[in-house]
């Protein structure tokens, strides 16, 4: 009889270790959130970004056409690519810089869009990629510089830009690599990625462009802590 009893335990081990998976399969597919779940997310997200301010200080700033091919291979959430002008410095022109602001619901979309492959792709050398940090009311901000120049008729054009990105559940990071670690994330790639630019068309002190990306910082502190919030609700 006892043998019987163990005959039986075996025949039956199989079919319930099989069942036992079976409902831990299906309860771990319950707790997978799909792209829908962080809708709500992507639309707090944008409202954050059009609430930048046209007027920062003395800078004022007109919107800019996007330029299509970058709408088609970003697919962004919400863009925005505006003009700021100094009118407190209106002898110097030159005092002018641009703020690009980009968000993607897959993260996947950002990677590879960022001034080290897009500037060089349209004929800018690179010439220096400093990492440097940033803190600013509570937030510490890893960012890279990039340097590019482009000769045309022997005059020399300088564009300097100061860039990071924003990933929530890997939180601001100061190149691609944050955001490829989140888009081969199989859930926090939905949360998608932003990305910040400020661009300047000319080659001033750096001490100038530093307090001038300072005071745009202070001003954007709240949409970067609403798209680097990552929460659902």
């Amino acid at each position: 009889m006892p043998d019987l009893s163990i005959k039986l335990l075996l025949r039956l081990a199989a079919p319930i270790v099989t069942l036992v998976l079976l409902v831990g399969m299906v309860r771990e597919q319950r707790t997978y959130l799909s792209e829908a779940d962080f809708e709500h997310y992507h639309q707090r997200a944008a409202a954050a970004i059009d609430r930048v301010p046209p007027q920062i200080a003395l800078w004022s700033g007109r919107d800019e056409p996007v330029v299509r091919e970058a709408q088609r291979l970003l697919r962004p959430n919400r863009i925005l690519q505006r003009r700021y002008m100094d009118i407190g410095s209106v002898d110097r022109p030159e005092r002018t810089v641009s703020l690009l602001i980009v968000q993607c619901k897959r993260s996947g979309d950002m990677v590879g869009h960022y001034p080290r492959n897009c500037y060089r792709a349209i004929g800018n050398e690179m010439t220096a990629a400093i990492p440097r940090d940033w803190s600013v009311e509570g937030l510490s901000l890893p960012i890279m510089e990039y340097v590019f120049k482009r000769i045309e008729n022997g005059q020399t054009y300088w564009t300097i830009v100061y860039n990071f990105m924003v990933v929530p559940g890997e939180g601001i990071v100061r190149d691609m690599e944050g955001v490829k670690a989140a888009a081969e994330d199989y859930q926090q790639r939905y949360y998608g990625a932003a990305q910040f630019q400020l661009v300047f068309h000319a080659n001033l002190p750096q001490t100038e462009r530093d307090e001038i990306f300072s005071l745009f910082l202070r001003e954007l502190v709240p949409t970067i802590k609403t798209l680097n919030s990552g929460a659902l609700r």
